[in-house]
């Protein structure tokens, strides 16, 4: 194959360092890598970009010739179709994934290069390839499977198990080729009875303020930064969830991120939880001295049945969506459950109860008998911890200062840290 050789540098270019224009029609992206356009999403071949750029030196790279392996996708076709249009319809997958693969296989399924010519990286254990690496999305979701043979000697019991084993994947959309056709088509490949992928849940991109989250440009927020901010890790899981782009791309913004927090975490639940645990431990007679009271003949009282039907019914939505993935609708019907007064749904520090005590709405078979008696969820007569408020609001000073310090990209911030001497 050709491939690009920077002269300057003296080596052939990653992928990732090679930059230039995406040559799909309509894309207008000038900063495609050698593999991918991050814009459009679309599989490219370095020698693809237009106008492209050594990215440690900026020099334009020559074409050079070079000899890798492929992985003969037409040649699996049959058998990738077949897998395709039988999973996922069974493993009702999502469908941006379902677009994205079909897209792929109506351009013709074509050999794929699995090698790179660099130095980092997993090597070819070929004697002719020797110096070559393999191409990291080829060898990166076989780490799948050696992690697992790393954690145990009964790997197999997971990865060659499909009769007992369902496999569940969750990824943005710009991977989506890599785990529907090119991982699949290894396994198919080798002719053994692999356990392959049943459901895929993929999103869609999730922009960061007025522009795109991105790791290789250092825009927006990531683990290390969220960290730093000090906001609950229970917040960052609610919001993402609450936003996540299952169908369309989200905008995260920090004022979006005040309201959610504090009108729904906070007004909804914290408040709720807070309010019905300070009742129960005031004093006897203004509540209950921390003992959670007894509630003889509950289910035949009006609004105490009312309101575990509700319940049971809402945790059943809540069962569906989970099963089909559907983690936004999840999160929503869950906060619902929250609206209809549910006080269970909350920290085991306050309700004193041991770490190790389940309180769930389901028992070991997903049976939610349990749900339509909320009032034996917490056993009569134990004694609860202390009521704290479950979250403190995230005020307006905050969140500009947020804004203003997570502007730019990391090196912007890096520049501007050090330029005012902290």
């Amino acid at each position: 194959m050709q491939q690009l050789y920077c002269e300057s540098c003296q080596r052939f270019l990653a992928d990732r360092f090679v930059v230039g224009s995406c040559p799909t029609e309509g894309c207008y992206n000038d900063f495609a890598r050698g593999d991918q356009c991050e814009k459009c999403g679309k599989l490219l071949n370095s020698t693809d970009l237009v106008d492209p750029k050594c990215k440690v030196c900026g020099v334009t790279p020559c074409v050079r010739d070079t000899d890798h392996l492929f992985l003969e996708l037409p040649q699996l076709r049959e058998k990738l179709e077949k897998y395709i249009d039988e999973t996922s319809v069974a493993g009702s997958w999502s469908q941006n994934a379902i677009h994205i693969t079909d897209s792929w296989l109506k351009e013709g399924l074509k050999p794929r290069c699995i090698t790179r010519d660099l130095k980092w990286g997993v090597p070819v254990p070929h004697e002719k390839y020797k110096d070559k690496v393999f191409y990291v999305w080829f060898d990166a979701p076989i780490g799948y499977i050696s992690i697992t043979a790393c954690y145990t000697p009964e790997w197999e019991k997971w990865w060659k198990n499909p009769e007992n084993v369902e496999l569940y994947q969750f990824m943005g959309k710009d991977n989506v080729p890599f785990h529907t056709v090119m991982f699949p088509s290894a396994l198919l490949g080798t002719g053994e009875n692999w356990t392959l992928m049943k459901t895929i849940s993929v999103t869609e991109y999730l922009k960061y303020e007025s522009g795109k989250f991105s790791k290789t440009r250092g825009i927006g927020v990531f683990g290390n930064d969220a960290k730093a901010t000090n906001i609950p890790a229970d917040v960052w899981r609610y919001y993402l969830l609450s936003n996540r782009p299952e169908a369309s791309d989200a905008v995260f913004t920090w004022t979006d991120l005040q309201a959610k927090f504090n009108n729904e975490l906070i007004n909804n639940l914290g408040n709720f939880v807070n309010r019905v645990l300070s009742f129960i431990a005031k004093p006897e007679g203004a509540g209950y001295s921390s003992i959670i009271p007894d509630a003889p003949n509950a289910d035949s009282h009006p609004l105490s049945q009312s309101l575990a039907e509700t319940v049971g019914k809402l945790v059943e939505q809540y069962i569906d969506a989970m099963d089909k993935v559907k983690l936004k609708q999840g999160l929503k019907i869950a906060m619902a459950i929250s609206s209809e007064g549910n006080a269970y749904l909350q920290v085991l520090q306050q309700l004193n109860l041991c770490t190790k005590a389940q309180i769930s709405f389901c028992d070991e078979k997903r049976e939610i008998a349990k749900a339509n008696r909320t009032w034996d969820l917490v056993p009569a007569n134990h004694k609860i911890g202390k009521p704290v408020p479950l979250f403190k609001a995230l005020d307006n000073d905050a969140v500009a200062r947020f804004r203003e310090v997570f502007a730019g990209s990391q090196a912007e911030r890096n520049a501007r840290y050090i330029t005012e001497g902290c």
